[in-house]
């Protein structure tokens, strides 16, 4: 028996034997030839020995050639400059003329050529050997791998990949011939197409279709990217494009085709494709094929040199969905080395307004590219599965009218709703004008603004504090019923509504800024003035859905409710807008027994000011709740909303002021639970209790798990999860919470900044001094930023720096470490916070700097006290190295700290989960 008569799949499966015993070889753990026949070789035992025989011959004799041996270096075989085909246009290989040469590189050459038999164009692809060794037996393995690799592509059959015609051997160089493509490689199409999500599932499927094919034949691609994917072109010779000419054709259909699966990969050099070149990337393996991929698309796996199975191509896929969708690369660098760095240790930066467009294709990405095999999709029909799964799609036209908001139908119903008269608080006027060009129904995640009075005027706040929170001044009537609807939208689980500050605008161009900053689909925003029916006084009220991508209203509509109507009753307005959008807002058990009116416009006074960027407004929060709750003593919200102010204005209070918060947060959350078990606010609040009070970790966590499941929009949530996974040691989920908390709330700069804090306790500081130069920008007088940037400075001895962010204290002409602290000692620490962590733990890291280290005697007076933020600070904060050493810190950290190996400082020891 010999290779010729054996089957494709049998062909394949051998192969992938061989393949994995290569790798292993050039790891340094292979197991003998003999154990590996002896268990996978079966029948083809003779023939199995002998290709590991060829593979193991190889690999000895390119380790004797070589002279580079570093393992980072991404390195291109060189080739003599003179190096020339050595076949004419015209010749002639078998059947096929050549007729151009579509590409040449160092490993081989692609020609066009003529088939003469069935008169068609094709592409040969040879592989010019005698080049790459002019040892005998090295070029009888290279051509037996080559062709017998070419014949086990050549039994996929699909229409996603590319059709392999024949292979043979020309003057001792093996050749393959295949279908010529006529396009452009996906690389090109992407850098002059902005993809929207329909376009990029139906790539991302018909990919994934080809790859299920191929892997059920046992065949692995090992180099999918965006330069081995060729966009077709239609016969008109144009590249497909939308589906008709009219704008309400949102997406385009393309369709593609998979090339180049490995054949080139046992000489060492992934080409590229066959119609726009042959030359080998210089980043497409390392020394001797070591690594076989391309840093940016390969999978972890491959970049540790480990055996690349389907997982891998799915994780290349994931990178490409990426790339199409957000428009970036997921893993990128300015040189191979970066990318392959990233790779291995980055977590791809999403743009949170393009992750709303598809929150599933979203998820999808994500999933393919877990560093984790276990973690990604487990097959590529799965994948094609999910991309397909959103159905048919409607014009934007008829998924306003299927949802009830054409205009015939949508006016008949309101028209006779005025006509019936019933209460004059329920009525509506005005019509709704829905933009033709969006779809009410598509927005997942909005943003209400403060609405402006009977003249058009902006709020009081909105003018004089825009984007800042409310803190604890005066409301007026236009933020109150802003906060209104942000506390009811609230509730909505599949939108993201975000945390009230007061906002205004008037203008489309006022409206896309806004919303961009704000990263959401649309704004909520309206009007409010008096009028006189008869002898009675009614407010109008006006409220418009307006898109943040245009500016331009989505819908709108006028009420009309007495004048003097409570919150509570307001509070329906919530409901016509969920409605507007294709939701509802569930009666809770609270709703179906009412608040008390007074009680229930205290909480959402409470709710719009209980910001942890303003202790001044928690305070003025905590007080609103304590009135909602005297008021009602059987609503819940109000006591969750004292345990969850309470537990984070701990968090930045003096200590027997933290003390006294600390247990008003366990008394509240206990009566809250007892109230209602699924009080979101109340189990976030016992979560925060837990693990930086009471040091239970992994309770907390797994409170906060279900949280996340139950209130997938609740910044905080993600917040002080991201917190605790970096308290923990588990350093990729924190910088992933901590980013999603970001990107729900926006506005937040203590969510942005202890962002910024934890790379910096990961060691990437140049990250979070950037990261904190932008929230400073952001909101300059908020002392988060300045604090976090005065830290570090102060840990990297740029005293001159840190003197220059203390706002009007003079430091003198000339900082050296005496005089800095001598100021910063006296009178500024109050003014000028490390964080928000309270005095005793900002006066603890003054201290350090001061004397070199935190003792015994002070972590057991901080451990005293029980500082909320004193387990993240100990875990990461490096003025505590010394205090994680003493036996005192195990009893706070979590079971057992190890050492992470950080690209930026080295070895250093984090806490982590024991």
């Amino acid at each position: 028996m010999d290779m010729n008569d054996l089957t494709a799949i049998e062909l394949a499966r051998l192969d992938a034997i061989c393949l994995d015993y290569e790798c292993a070889l050039r790891a340094g753990n292979a197991s003998s030839i003999d154990s590996v026949v002896e268990k996978q070789g079966g029948k083809y035992a003779d023939l199995l020995r002998s290709e590991l025989i060829a593979v193991r011959d190889e690999i000895a004799h390119a380790a004797s050639a070589a002279q580079e041996t570093t393992f980072s270096t991404f390195a291109t075989p060189s080739v003599p400059a003179d190096t020339k085909s050595s076949l004419a246009m015209g010749d002639q290989i078998g059947p096929y003329v050549l007729t151009n040469v579509l590409g040449q590189g160092g490993m081989g050459i692609v020609y066009q050529a003529m088939d003469m038999r069935l008169n068609r164009k094709v592409a040969i692809k040879m592989l010019a050997v005698e080049r790459v060794s002019r040892d005998p037996q090295q070029l009888a393995s290279l051509r037996e791998r080559f062709e017998r690799e070419a014949r086990a592509v050549a039994a996929l059959s699909h229409p996603n990949i590319v059709e392999l015609f024949d292979v043979g051997i020309s003057d001792s160089n093996p050749f393959a011939v295949m279908e010529l493509l006529d396009g452009e490689t996906l690389d090109l199409y992407l850098a002059k197409t902005n993809c929207d999500a329909e376009t990029v599932r139906k790539i991302g499927a018909q990919v994934a279709d080809a790859l299920a094919v191929a892997h059920r034949s046992g065949v692995v691609h090992r180099d999918l990217k965006p330069q081995n994917i060729m966009v077709m072109r239609r016969k008109d010779d144009s590249l497909h494009s939308p589906v008709d000419s009219s704008d309400a054709a949102p997406h385009q259909t393309v369709m593609v085709k998979l090339f180049d699966f490995g054949l080139s990969r046992s000489a060492g050099v992934m080409f590229d494709n066959a119609v726009g070149g042959d030359k080998p990337h210089s980043d497409a393996q390392t020394r001797e094929g070591v690594v076989m991929g391309t840093p940016g698309y390969m999978a972890p796996e491959q970049a540790r040199g480990e055996v690349a199975g389907p997982a891998a191509d799915i994780f290349a896929l994931g990178c490409i969905l990426f790339e199409a969708f957000y428009g970036k690369r997921a893993f990128d660098g300015a040189t191979p080395t970066a990318r392959y760095a990233s790779t291995l240790e980055a977590v791809p930066d999403t743009d949170p307004v393009v992750r709303r467009s598809d929150l599933a294709l979203a998820d999808l990405i994500s999933e393919c590219l877990h560093k984790e095999i276990v973690k990604r999709p487990a097959s590529a029909e799965e994948i094609a599965l999910r991309l397909r799964q959103r159905g048919p799609m409607l014009n934007p036209i008829q998924q306003q009218s299927a949802a009830g908001y054409g205009a015939g139908v949508f006016v008949r119903r309101r028209f006779m709703e005025l006509l019936a008269g019933g209460s004059l608080g329920g009525l509506a006027v005005g019509l709704a004008f829905p933009d033709p060009t969006e779809s009410l129904r598509g927005i997942n995640s909005l943003a209400v603004l403060s609405f402006t009075d009977t003249k058009g005027e902006s709020t009081t706040l909105a003018v004089n504090a825009a984007g800042l929170p409310l803190g604890d001044q005066v409301v007026d009537r236009g933020d109150e019923l802003a906060a209104l609807l942000v506390n009811e939208l609230s509730r909505l689980k599949d939108v993201n509504v975000t945390p009230f500050r007061p906002l205004v605008a008037t203008k489309p161009e006022q409206f896309r800024h806004i919303g961009a900053e704000l990263e959401v689909d649309a704004l909520v925003t309206g009007s409010f003035k008096t009028i006189q029916i008869g002898q009675k006084s009614f407010d109008e009220i006006r409220l418009q859905i307006v898109s943040s991508r245009t500016g331009n209203q989505l819908w709108g509509q006028n009420f009309l409710s007495p004048s003097g109507e409570s919150l509570l009753e307001q509070s329906r307005f919530a409901s016509e807008l969920a409605t507007a959008v294709g939701r509802s807002l569930t009666s809770s058990d609270e709703e179906l027994a009412p608040p008390h009116m007074g009680a229930f416009s205290c909480l959402v006074d409470g709710v719009s000011r209980a910001d942890p960027d303003s202790p001044a407004g928690m305070r003025k929060a905590l007080s609103c709740f304590q009135s909602a709750r005297r008021q009602d003593k059987g609503y819940t919200a109000p006591i969750a909303g004292i345990a969850l102010t309470s537990i984070t204005l701990a968090g930045q209070s003096p200590s027997s002021e933290s003390l006294e918060l600390i247990q008003a947060a366990r008394n509240s959350v206990s009566d809250a639970l007892a109230l209602d078990k699924k009080s979101i606010d109340a189990r976030l609040a016992n979560a925060m209790l837990l693990w930086q009070t009471l040091y239970r970790y992994d309770e907390a966590a797994a409170e906060l798990d279900k949280l996340l499941i139950d209130a997938p929009n609740h910044w905080q949530v993600r917040h002080q999860y991201g917190l605790l996974e970096l308290t923990r040691g588990n350093a990729e989920n924190a910088l992933r919470l901590l980013r999603e908390a970001t990107q729900l709330n926006p506005m937040s700069v203590i969510a942005k900044v202890d962002h910024a804090r934890s790379y910096w306790f990961l060691g990437n500081i140049e990250r979070a001094i950037v990261d904190a130069k932008r929230a400073q920008a952001r909101e300059p007088e908020n002392p988060h930023p300045r604090g976090l940037l005065i830290d570090i400075y102060e840990y990297r001895g740029q005293f001159d720096l840190a003197a220059a962010e203390h706002i009007d204290i003079e430091f003198g002409t000339r900082v050296t470490p005496e005089t800095y602290f001598e100021k910063r000692r006296a009178s500024v620490l109050e003014q000028h916070p490390y964080g928000p962590f309270g005095t005793l733990l900002n006066q603890a890291i003054l201290d350090s700097r001061i004397t070199g280290h935190v003792g015994d005697a002070t972590l057991g007076e901080l451990a005293d006290a029980t500082p909320p933020m004193l387990p993240l600070l100990l875990s990461g904060h490096p003025s505590f190295a010394s205090a994680r050493l003493l036996p005192r810190a195990a009893e706070i950290l979590p079971e057992r700290s190890v050492a992470i190996d950080s690209p930026w400082l080295g070895t250093r020891t984090i806490a982590a989960r024991g």
